[in-house]
């Protein structure tokens, strides 16, 4: 047990060393690992984001068309790489004026109207390919599926072309630019791909038709704005007929309140009066059934009652200049009499001075 203890790996190495067989095993094992090291990372391949991608056998040239695979890292082995696909929307533009960045020029799409015009028609429209037919996409068109598209829309929106005259494009252009896009979108289904919208943004003609089209343009809205000034004026007169309707109605309402208000002044008014007549007479009543004539007892007749009124009269007048001191002395005027008095007395100086 001792000695099955003190065996070290060193004595191990040796063992295996003193014989061929054990000489290739090891140097087997040691190629293997560095094999191991070297080529592990390189079966690790990334597919970057927005991409899809078939793999591609770099050393037989095979192309797995059954598996589509999205953004990521997956372990396809080093003899393997990706042909990538883009996921995001692509634009394909006929026209003749400079695109955008990475969108190829091509051209204005020519065709014939339904009348035989030749036309000029600008449009855009974007695409996306579908992730889940790559394969028979790549099948069918390999990586030039873009150069297809194109042929196929270019005949096919061409031909959309001759079924509507040109007019149609002016007075309905919705209808128009709907048969564009579905023509767009059958084309490209049986391409593999989705049509996701399109734009017809300009029509252009020979320069007779245009300016033909122009004056028949112009002349139809000269003939809807006649309409529309018929109208208005319709419009004017019956709303003229109902604002008179509503001024007379307030001249009405206006004259009917004018005549209440009055009619409710002139009732408060003499409610009014009749209410001090009477509170005067029930004064009056209440002073001869309370007033007596020097403690006789006996109530004061019609003319003693007039007295009393004028009395209490002068009474209440803090400025007149009168004095009474009952009995049968008779209201005299003060500031009268003094200036009387006065002017007597002047009289009598000078009489006496003479």
């Amino acid at each position: 047990m001792t000695a099955i203890a003190e065996v070290t790996l060193a004595d191990v190495g040796n063992a295996v060393t003193k014989t061929p067989a054990g000489r290739i095993g090891c140097c087997a094992s040691v190629v293997g690992f560095i094999a191991l090291i070297l080529f592990v990372p390189c079966s690790i391949t990334q597919l970057g984001q927005k991409k899809l991608g078939l793999t591609k056998n770099t050393i037989t040239g095979v192309v797995g068309l059954d598996n589509t695979f999205t953004p990521g890292r997956y372990y396809i082995g080093f003899w393997k790489e990706f042909l990538e696909f883009p996921s995001t929307l692509n634009t394909i533009e006929f026209s003749d004026e400079q695109p955008e960045s990475g969108v190829e020029q091509l051209g204005t799409l020519r065709s014939r109207d339904q009348d035989g015009k030749r036309i000029e028609l600008d449009l855009s429209l974007q695409y996306r390919l579908n992730a889940a037919e790559l394969g028979q996409l790549y099948r069918k068109l390999q990586l030039n599926y873009e150069s297809v598209y194109i042929s196929a829309l270019r005949d096919a929106l061409s031909k959309v072309g001759n079924k509507f005259a040109i007019a149609r494009v002016w007075e309905n252009y919705s209808e128009i630019n709907e048969m564009m896009r579905q023509a767009c979108r059958e084309t490209l289904a049986e391409r593999h791909a989705e049509c996701w919208d399109l734009q017809l943004w300009r029509v252009r003609l020979e320069d007779r038709y245009e300016d033909a089209l122009v004056r028949t343009q112009v002349r139809k809205q000269a003939q809807k704005t006649e309409e529309a000034r018929k109208m208005h004026s319709a419009v004017r007169a019956k709303t003229q007929v109902v604002l008179a309707e509503y001024r007379k109605n307030i001249t009405v309402i206006n004259s009917t309140g004018i005549a209440q208000k009055y009619q409710l002044e002139r009732a408060a008014k003499a409610t009014a009066e009749a209410n001090i007549i009477q509170l005067e007479a029930d004064i009056l009543k209440l002073i001869r059934d309370t007033v007596v004539v020097n403690k006789t007892g006996a109530g004061m007749n019609e003319s003693q009652l007039v007295t009393y009124q004028k009395l209490m009269m002068l009474q209440a007048q803090k400025e007149a200049h009168f004095v009474y001191s009952g009995g049968p002395v008779e209201p005299v005027n003060v500031q009268a009499a003094r200036t009387m008095s006065g002017v007597a007395r002047r009289l009598l100086d000078d009489v006496a001075e003479l």
